[in-house]
């Protein structure tokens, strides 16, 4: 069956013709990746998409980031809304699923390859245990493969657990809380953990600590690319800061559901920036909970590197019969 796959980010929107069969690995047969800002909605869109392709699939799955009520989604980081019903008779659809777009991830990794993941730190995963997935993009993403019956698929549980109060761990986070606190109010933990974050971060270091600023990105457009594609020593600040923190919710994860299963980390960022010398970061802080660090040091952590991990997630679900 070829199915239509989307990944619907704060940022960017990426649709995929899928070919998706029992049993065998989902194909990405062709595929668009083009920016949310420059189109008004949705559909005229995904109706320019499916007019490239030689041929029209009768089913789709939209990974989208949000909370869905119904088949009704407004993001917190997405301009659009989308409606299922309506944007399933625009395009001309037997059926059209909306899912979470870490629903779609945690699907994907059951459906992933050993090429497409690196794993930093634990030991072989239980395919019998649940799966924590959590990723920093222009949001923070999280959640849950639980296992079912024994013999049975895992099932997913999307949350919005990026929402969660932030937790500093060291004196630096603690000042980092405070500076937010005067910024936002509330500081959820995506607020630290997502591209915005990462830009208040580099701010935090110039404006309260002191640091010096970088010019590379004091002119840029695009702050939180300027700050991970830069060497200043301010940036490099920024970086291990942003990987301190992102291990330690990473591990937060890894014990809220014992995730012998594995913990992933996806979104656009953590690929960029998680090798070397912060990989073994941000493993460090995974670890570093007390107690229970022995226990976290067997937990299997994983970066994701395919790039098309929620295509593939979208198809399968489709595969599956939706959301």
């Amino acid at each position: 069956m070829k199915v239509l796959a989307g990944d619907v980010g704060g940022t960017n929107l990426r649709l995929a013709l899928v070919e998706v069969l029992p049993g065998q690995p989902a194909r990405v047969l062709e595929a668009q990746t083009v920016l949310v800002e420059e189109h008004p909605d949705l559909g005229p869109a995904a109706a320019a998409f499916l007019e490239s392709l030689p041929e029209r699939p009768r089913r789709a799955c939209l990974g989208v980031a949000g909370t869905i009520t119904g088949r009704v989604l407004e993001g917190v980081n997405l301009p659009w809304r989308i409606d299922a019903d309506a944007l399933e008779a625009e395009l001309e659809l037997e059926r059209l699923d909306l899912i979470n777009d870490f629903h779609a991830a945690a699907r994907g990794v059951e459906v992933l390859g050993e090429a497409g993941y690196t794993q930093l730190a634990g030991e072989a995963p239980d395919p019998r245990a649940p799966v924590a997935i959590l990723g920093a993009g222009t949001g923070l993403g999280q959640a849950f493969l639980i296992p079912g019956a024994p013999g049975g698929a895992r099932s997913v549980v999307p949350t919005e657990g990026g929402h969660r109060d932030f937790a500093p761990t060291s004196p630096r986070q603690d000042r980092l809380l405070a500076y937010l606190r005067e910024r936002f109010g509330r500081v959820s933990t995506e607020r630290v953990l997502s591209g915005p974050g990462l830009s208040s971060i580099y701010s935090f270091l110039v404006e309260a600590e002191g640091q010096d600023p970088c010019p590379k990105v004091e002119a840029a457009e695009r702050l939180p690319a300027a700050v991970s594609g830069s060497e200043h020593p301010t940036s490099g600040a920024a970086l291990d800061l942003f990987v301190d923190v992102y291990g330690a919710e990473a591990g937060n994860l890894g014990l809220t559901v014992l995730a012998r299963g594995g913990v992933y980390l996806a979104g656009g960022i953590a690929p960029r920036i998680v090798h070397g010398e912060r990989a073994e970061r941000l493993a460090r802080a995974f670890v570093a909970k007390g107690r229970f660090e022995g226990y976290l040091r067997e937990l299997p952590l994983r970066l994701i590197t395919d790039p098309d991990l929620g295509l593939l997630g979208a198809a399968q679900e489709a595969l599956l019969g939706g959301g």
